[in-house]
Order: C-alpha cells, then sequence, then structure tokens
C-alpha cells in the first residue's frame, strides 16, 4: 500500500473513531439525563404516595362513623384556591381511565376542601420524615351526608421535585358494616345448636364471621371469606378467594356488642321528636318512643304495643307514598290500630311532606297545635324503642317498594311481613308475579348494573324475624341484629317455600335458621341466597348505616403522573 493511501486511511479512520466517541458520549449523556429524569420521576411519585398514606393516618380519628368525616371545611372553589388542581384533573382525566373519574367527579363537590397543612402537628410529622408538598380533602356529596358531614372522601396528594409533580388520590368512606356481605359474632346458637352452610347456599360478596362456620354439603363463597376457622362436616365447599383466618386482635376490633353501643348513643344525636321535627330547620329523623304510653280515646285506654312501617304499594294497589305509619295497641282485650302520619312527595316534586292522621295520632304523638300537613327536612331515619312491623299494612301480603334511601332502627326487635323490593328494581319484580320468580344469574346481573338511588337499612337490637313466609322471599336491605339474629319464625314447620332472596348485605350477632334441610333437599322454610349490593363500595348509603368509628374503608387508590 502507497504512503499517501495510508494516510489517507488514518485520517478517515480517525474522523470515523471521533464521530462514534461524539455519538457515544451524545448517547450516554441522553442517556443520563433521562435515567436522572425517570429516577426524579420515580422519586417525586414515590413522595406522592408516602405523603398520602400519612395523610390517610392523620384523617382517620375525623370518620366518627354515623357522624360522617367532620372536618373544618373550607367554603371556596377549590380551582381558585389551590393553583395545581385544574392540572391535576387535566392530568388525571386525560388518563386511560379518564371516563370513568369524569363520571366520578359529577359526585365531588368541588365548592368545599379541607387543607391538612392547617393541623400543625400534620407539618411536624411530614418535616420529620423528609417529607413536603401538599394534601387537600374534597367531600364526595354524591353519596349521602349528614349535614355538612360526608360519608365519603377524596383525598388528593401532590409532590415536586424541580419541574416534576406527581399526584397520588385515595377514595375513603366511613367504615360501614355493610362492607361485608355477611357478618356474624357467633355461628352457634344460644341453645348450642350450630347452623350449617348447606349445598344450594350462594354468599355472593365479602363474608365475614368472628367464629368458626360449619359446612355440611357444597355451598359457594363468591368472594373474600374471613373467619375463625372453618369445619367441614361433609361435602366440598367452593371458596372462589379462598379464605383468611381471623386472629383474637382481629376479632376484638369488630366486636359486634361493642359497635352497638357506640351506634345507639351516635343515632341519638340524628333524630328528634315529632314536635321538634317538625319545626326543625335542619335535616333529622324521627324518634317514636311510646313504649308503655297509653291514651284515652273516650272512655278506653289504649296502650302501644307495636309500630307498623309500610313502604309504598305497588301501582294501582293504594296510595303512593314513601312511608306510612300506624301505632298498634292493646285496649282491654282487643287490639287495633292508629293511624299516625305519612310521609309523602311535595306535589311540586321534590322534597317530603308529613301528614298527621287526626286526633288520636296528635295524643301520641304529643302535638298539641300545628297543621296537619306540613313539608319537613326529613333525612330518612326513624328509630323506636318499639317493636316494629315492617309490612304492607294497606294491602296485605303485597310487596312494598322503596323509594329512597331510609333507615329503620328498633330498640328491640324488626318484623318482616311482605316482600321489600327497592323502587328501581320495580320493573324486574312485578307485584302481580313476584312470589313465582326464582333470582337467577341473569336477574343478578340486572339488579348490580340498575341505575339506582334507593336504599335502606333495617336494624334491630335484637331480632329481625320474617313473620309471614311469602313465597320465594325478596329483602332488598342492608339487615342489622346487634344482640339475636336474622331468622325466620316457624322455620321448622310445614312445607318449602322456595328461594330466600337478601339483596344487600346481613350482620347478625349469631346466624338464625331460615329452614331445616336432609342432606341436600330443603324440608321446611327457605334456602339462601345472599347477594352483596356492591354499589355500597361505590359510596352508596343513608344516614344512619352502622359504621364503626375512627375507621376507614380504602376504596381506591391510584397514582398520578
Amino acid at each position: 500500500m502507497k504512503k499517501g493511501y495510508v494516510l489517507i486511511f488514518t485520517l478517515v479512520l480517525l474522523t470515523t473513531v471521533s464521530l462514534f466517541t461524539v455519538a457515544l458520549l451524545t448517547n450516554l449523556s441522553v442517556y443520563a439525563k433521562r435515567t436522572a429524569f425517570e429516577s426524579n420521576k420515580n422519586l417525586v411519585h414515590l413522595q406522592a404516595q408516602n405523603l398520602l398514606q400519612l395523610s390517610i393516618a392523620f384523617i382517620k380519628p375525623n370518620f366518627n362513623g354515623v357522624g360522617g368525616v367532620t372536618l373544618n371545611w373550607t367554603n371556596a372553589r377549590l380551582s381558585g384556591n389551590v393553583t395545581w388542581w385544574d392540572t391535576f384533573k387535566k392530568t388525571l382525566l386525560s388518563q386511560s381511565d379518564g371516563d370513568f373519574w369524569r363520571n366520578f367527579f359529577q359526585r365531588v363537590d368541588e365548592n368545599r376542601y379541607f387543607n391538612l397543612h392547617s393541623i400543625s402537628k400534620f407539618n411536624e410529622t411530614i418535616n420529620l420524615h423528609g417529607l413536603s408538598g401538599t394534601t387537600i380533602v374534597v367531600p364526595i356529596t354524591g353519596t349521602y351526608q349528614v349535614g355538612s358531614n360526608p360519608y365519603s372522601v377524596l383525598l388528593v396528594s401532590r409532590a415536586v421535585r424541580g419541574k416534576i409533580e406527581a399526584y397520588a388520590l385515595a377514595v375513603l368512606a366511613v367504615d360501614f358494616l355493610n362492607k361485608y356481605a355477611y357478618f356474624t359474632e357467633k355461628e352457634i346458637r344460644p341453645s348450642g345448636q350450630k347452623i350449617y352452610f348447606i349445598t344450594r347456599d350462594v354468599i355472593d360478596g365479602p363474608m365475614r364471621s368472628n367464629d368458626v362456620i360449619h359446612i355440611w354439603g357444597n355451598p359457594i363463597f363468591r368472594s373474600t371469606v374471613e373467619v375463625k376457622d372453618v369445619e367441614t362436616v361433609s361435602g366440598s365447599p367452593t371458596f372462589h378467594f379462598g379464605w383468611r383466618r381471623l386472629n383474637q386482635e382481629d376479632i376484638q376490633a369488630y366486636n359486634m356488642t361493642m359497635i352497638k353501643n357506640a351506634y345507639s348513643n351516635d343515632l341519638e344525636a340524628l333524630v328528634k321528636p315529632v314536635n321538634d321535627f317538625l319545626n326543625s330547620a335542619v335535616e333529622t329523623g324521627i324518634k317514636l318512643n311510646l313504649k308503655g304510653k297509653t291514651i284515652r280515646v273516650g272512655s278506653n285506654d289504649r296502650t302501644a304495643q307495636k309500630l307498623i312501617v309500610e313502604f309504598k304499594s305497588a301501582q294501582g294497589q293504594g296510595s303512593d307514598h314513601f312511608i306510612k305509619v300506624w301505632v298498634q295497641y292493646t285496649q282491654g282485650n282487643n287490639t287495633g290500630t292508629d293511624a299516625l302520619f305519612t310521609l309523602k312527595p311535595n306535589p311540586s316534586g321534590t322534597g317530603t311532606r308529613m301528614v298527621i292522621h287526626g286526633e288520636s295520632a296528635r295524643r301520641w304523638l304529643d302535638l298539641t297545635s300545628g297543621p296537619d300537613d306540613k313539608e319537613v327536612n326529613f333525612s330518612g331515619i326513624l328509630m323506636s324503642d318499639l317493636t316494629v312491623a315492617v309490612q304492607n299494612n294497606s294491602n296485605s301480603d303485597k310487596p312494598m317498594y322503596v323509594d329512597g334511601r331510609y333507615t329503620i332502627y328498633s330498640k328491640e326487635n324488626v318484623e318482616i311481613y311482605d316482600h321489600i323490593v327497592y323502587e328501581d328494581f320495580r320493573h324486574l319484580f312485578p307485584h302481580n308475579t313476584i312470589d313465582s320468580i326464582i333470582v337467577n344469574d341473569n336477574l343478578i346481573n340486572q339488579m348490580k348494573n340498575a341505575t339506582r338511588t334507593d336504599f335502606l337499612n333495617i336494624v334491630a337490637d335484637k331480632y329481625i324475624l320474617v313473620k309471614e313466609k311469602q313465597s320465594n322471599l325478596k329483602i332488598t336491605a342492608s339487615l342489622y341484629s346487634f344482640d339475636e339474629s336474622f331468622m325466620v319464625e316457624r322455620y321448622n314447620e310445614g312445607s318449602p317455600v322456595g328461594q330466600l332472596t337478601i339483596f344487600g348485605s346481613l350482620m347478625q350477632y349469631y346466624r338464625g335458621p331460615v329452614g331445616t334441610f336432609s342432606g341436600g333437599t330443603i324440608r321446611t322454610g327457605y334456602y339462601k341466597n345472599y347477594i352483596y349490593d356492591y354499589k355500597i363500595l361505590e359510596g352508596m348509603s343513608a344516614i344512619g348505616t352502622p359504621a364503626k368509628r375512627g375507621e376507614v374503608v380504602l376504596l381506591t387508590v391510584r397514582g398520578v403522573f
């Protein structure tokens, strides 16, 4: 090779190496910058998550059970007072699940918020842990709230590092007991009798028992199961998600007696006697303490024995109303009823009116003056110290349709005589065919996916009793029996009456029987079809829903960056 060629080759080689080195260094520089950016992004995202976790710990004591989330809310527009709010929303709504959050924000009150940094101890704690950023709490008011206190909130934490910002959000709700489809303290009756889950029993929702559950057959558990233990005498149960064993600390944290005592005290603050209720400028519930009360009508004494509560009848079967209430009394050796009041829609279509039914009603309710028909601020709570019969008193054995959101609470027993179905499900369960309808998977899916506004809690300190065995009984409600159980009266008599459907949740101190069986065959009473109302976990509720103080349910957690 000639010398000139060597020189040219060397120059070309040096130039190529130089270009390669520059490109390599440039790429390394870009890689280093990208790595640093990703590292910073991860760090700021982690900081937002840590700040969110600390924020949840600080806000938990403000979750006051049935009293809602009690904070000193700032009444001001978020977008005008929190500089980063609009950026956060825009970033969240631009992501793959943006449509979900767009619908979610329709239930968020963006005209009120609470800044956690107004708590000095919170600021001291985040500084101690080397954190920085901001956390705000926003009420979710598409669900029910007590006065200005919501039952669920949105927490948003923001962290910044240089030009990088990240957010973390959580949706929290009061720790309602109906987060479980089925919850018991004991699985053995006071007599020592074990109650079994058997073939054809289906628990379609989260389940908890602070005791050992007993299996005889092939029941199906379609969601999470938390129990002290499982005893399988015979058969092969199906646990779709396995089961978790509770320890003693878990059991004590959700002791039913402790929860009941707190609930009864909390609810007293949310109700008023009828006279005060009629004159209340704020939304409140009704307190009917009639135990031992006697009124004189003519020459006869009438003594209160029981309260009767009737929801709407089927169309064409009676006048449309929200709730009608009677008192059942004894008069000598006879029994009778006096109508007390009706709660019905305003003619304008919004709000509620109370109609008092005559002079006897006024005596029972201690009303000495005032109109018989008045617009009222009814929260949906009806509380009584008498046994409450939930019954279609106007149209015997016909179904009732619950239009609105209510909590019916008795310090004694609650008796169920007829089908109780949400108005939103009326088309699925017509009054003239409801007895013959079996709730199958197709119907269950329609119920779960229906657009709904109705909700019902039935709460008793003692028993919830099915008094009349309607064929294929339907109850759409969350049921709570604090000291005793939910059971069917005369469950061991007569012929089988089909399927018992509870759409909602069931909490009881110990399991009550609803039927008898031999092998996999029902001999008397009902077989169970318990379906969880998953809209509870979306925040649907009613004022007065039993809840645990100082605890939260984490419904959603998500990072946004």
